[in-house]
């Protein structure tokens, strides 16, 4: 009779470890579930749908009770546990101070390993195929110690008060940090590629940009005057090799409209070389600088246009911005068959280096490790030269520091097309790393 409650008592004991294990991996796998997994269910199974909803909506009440019902059989299982040893380490001369320190360890052991550690790894393995089974269980447990957790839940949220800590229900909401900070482990412990990576951060960073920053200024800005005809202009369209090209009236800050290029296919060069641009235009499409990319790229698909003009507070053209444009804030660079591909910046020497006007300072900086002042004057080379100037800038002007000399090589329309950087001959510098 005697063995047989002591096994009866180890039995009941291996009971309220895996109790203590279910409660574990419950709340391991409860707390992994991802939105997306309450929208699978939802189809399949309604109820679970609900009960993953409620899960969500008050994640707290449902921690509380399965702490509570974890502690509980915890508890229970030591003092079983405990109850039956002494008998038994009694009975093996074994005083009572070394009964309870060896029953200690050994409860301790068991609890860690099979009712804490095991299945918490295997619910963070597999959360959604344990949650959807545990969640009728864990819910039915909530609503039982309902007194009980609501009074535990008060007696927390006091506490916490007087830490100046608000408890909240709002666990489950993941911030923009909180998807790029995954973003970059993951690209640390090569689940996702590098490019992958930027293009993540180039998303987030597109909702924020507006079109001010990436437009083609107008002096940069291929365009035709409407009153011209096709026979002046056939040979430009031509070299140029863009699909759509601005039409003013006059001048830049007055466009009327667009020509596409595949307007022309039905004109010949010859006969119709008479025939005003003008009368090939489209309505073009007028936008305020201070659109951002997302509300720009939404209009582009919904208006189906590929070509937008950014107008400033007075109306005046400050650029265009393409479809292209917004693509490549996320992918990178797009080359077409037209696009020839030339570098911002060429190094002709170890201490010599051309570069664009359009050059940006932060990149100029970066790439040869020079020092030109960031101001939110300008943002390029070009706007640099000229701020430092005071003037419009003219062939060969020069601008001097301690460690560059920045020379202007070519100007296009009073615009600065390239200049030459100088760098000391004690500074040799290649891809941005000084050479001593």
């Amino acid at each position: 009779m005697e063995e047989y409650r002591i096994w009866l008592n180890f039995i009941l004991l291996a009971v309220l470890i895996s109790i203590s294990a279910f409660f574990s991996a419950s709340e391991t796998s409860l707390t992994s579930l991802k939105h997306i997994h309450m929208n699978e269910v939802k189809e399949k199974d309604p109820k679970k749908a609900g009960l993953f909803k409620k899960w969500f909506d008050n994640p707290n009440e449902f921690i509380t009770a399965m702490l509570l019902g974890n502690n509980i059989v915890n508890t229970g299982a030591t003092a079983l546990a405990t109850a039956v040893a002494l008998g038994v380490l009694n009975k093996m001369n074994i005083s009572g101070n070394q009964a309870l320190m060896i029953i200690t360890v050994i409860m301790t052991v068991l609890i860690l390993i099979f009712g804490e550690i095991t299945p918490k790894i295997i619910a963070k393995t597999y959360p959604y195929q344990i949650a959807k089974n545990v969640i009728f269980i864990v819910n039915a447990v909530r609503v039982i110690s309902t007194p009980f957790v609501k009074f535990f839940m008060g007696i927390s949220k006091f506490i916490a008060r007087l830490f100046g800590v608000k408890i909240t229900d709002n666990m489950f909401v993941i911030t923009e940090e909180d998807i790029k900070s995954f973003v970059n482990v993951g690209k640390d412990e090569g689940v996702i590629e590098e490019g992958e990576q930027e293009m993540i951060h180039s998303i987030f960073e597109f909702s924020d940009t507006t079109v001010r920053e990436i437009l083609t200024p107008r002096t940069a800005v291929f365009a035709l005057e409407a009153e011209k005809t096709l026979g002046e202009v056939w040979q430009d369209i031509i070299e140029q090799g863009f699909s759509r090209i601005p039409i003013y009236d006059e001048q830049i800050d007055n466009i009327i409209g667009i020509l596409y290029l595949k307007d022309l296919i039905k004109y010949d060069r010859v006969k119709d070389s008479e025939t005003p641009v003008k009368e090939l235009i489209r309505e073009a499409y007028y936008v305020p600088a201070t659109k951002t990319l997302v509300e720009l790229l939404e209009e582009f698909r919904n208006k189906q246009n590929h070509m937008a003009i950014i107008l400033d507070e007075y109306g005046g053209t400050l650029g265009i911005i393409t479809i292209e444009d917004l693509l490549e804030e996320i992918v990178g660079e797009i080359r077409d068959e037209f696009d020839q591909e030339e570098e911002n910046i060429q190094q002709i020497k170890e201490t010599l280096y051309d570069i664009k006007g359009e050059t940006g300072i932060e990149d100029l900086n970066q790439e040869i490790g020079i020092d030109i002042p960031l101001s939110e004057e300008y943002e390029t080379v070009s706007g640099f030269i000229q701020s430092e100037l005071g003037r419009v800038a003219e062939l060969n002007d020069q601008i001097k520091k301690d460690n560059y000399i920045l020379k202007v090589l070519e100007i296009d329309n009073k615009r600065i097309d390239k200049v030459r950087v100088i760098l000391p001959k004690d500074k040799g510098v290649t891809d941005g790393n000084t050479e001593n």
